[in-house]
Parts: C-alpha cells; sequence; structure tokens
C-alpha cells in the first residue's frame, strides 16, 4: 500500500501532529479512500484516547473509525524532517491507516508488526531515510516471513 503513489512521504514538516495527520490524509483524500470526516475522526481519537498511538518509541500509528467516510483500506507513511511531540510523545515517523470495517485491515497490522518488530527498519523510519531505502527494506522483511 505504500508504494501507491504519494502514501509514503518523506521530508515532511509540520507544526503539530494535527498538522500531521492532514498531510497525511492528503492522498487518502485526492483518491477518494477517504472523506473529510475521517480525517476528523483520526484527530478525535487522539484528543479522546492521548497518547496511545505512539505505539513504538517515535513512531505513531493514527487511526480514525472506520464507520466515518471510508470507502477503502489506505496506509500511508510520512518521515519527519523534524519530530512533533503528542504530550510528551515525541513522533519522528507516522502511520495513518484508514480501513472500512474491524476486520479488514488485520492482515495489513500482521505484515507491519513483522516490519516494527525489526530494529533496522525502526532506525530507518526513526532517522527518515529515503523512502527506496525504506521500501526495499520493507520487500525484503515481507519476503523473509
Amino acid at each position: 500500500m505504500l508504494g501507491k503513489d504519494g502514501h509514503l512521504i518523506d521530508n515532511v514538516s509540520c507544526g503539530s501532529w494535527e498538522e500531521l495527520i492532514d498531510i497525511l490524509a492528503e492522498p487518502m483524500l485526492r483518491e477518494g479512500t477517504v472523506e473529510p470526516e475521517f480525517v476528523e475522526s483520526a484527530k478525535d481519537a487522539v484528543r479522546e484516547f492521548g497518547g496511545y498511538m505512539v505505539l513504538i518509541e517515535d513512531i505513531a500509528f493514527f487511526h480514525g473509525k472506520p464507520e466515518i467516510g471510508v470507502h477503502g483500506l489506505a496506509l500511508t507513511l510520512a518521515l519527519l524532517n523534524e519530530p512533533v511531540f503528542l504530550l510528551d510523545k515525541r513522533i519522528r515517523a507516522a502511520f495513518l491507516l484508514a480501513a472500512v470495517d474491524n476486520i479488514s485491515h488485520r492482515g495489513l497490522f500482521k505484515e507491519l508488526s513483522v516490519f516494527m518488530t525489526d530494529e533496522i527498519c525502526l532506525d530507518l523510519l526513526r532517522k527518515g531515510e529515503e523512502t527506496d531505502i525504506i521500501m526495499a527494506k520493507f520487500k525484503e522483511v515481507e519476503e523473509r516471513h
């Protein structure tokens, strides 16, 4: 999914986690995968549940409610030039997941969990490495599993 045009965004500069969610959602909005209501539901989820969206140090996993403005499964990754903060948690890379229901994204989460247990992968995300290096590592890890 990150191989789709615009779904892996590097050199991101923003001032807040709210702006980061807007940047992450832009490719999904442009393709019609999500509606603006989904973007607001992702921000509302952060406001309601706080910092739990930063599951791994420096890496956020944003999402909204599936029933609110989602037309298809989508994933975007942003690599930040400078970190932003969600409460006291630093964010250097962030994903935004859009799912049509509570089941359809399980396979995607399984693939991401494999990637997120690889320290080299995590280092690439934290350092904001070039997108082709990150995509090659994603492919390498996927092929091993």
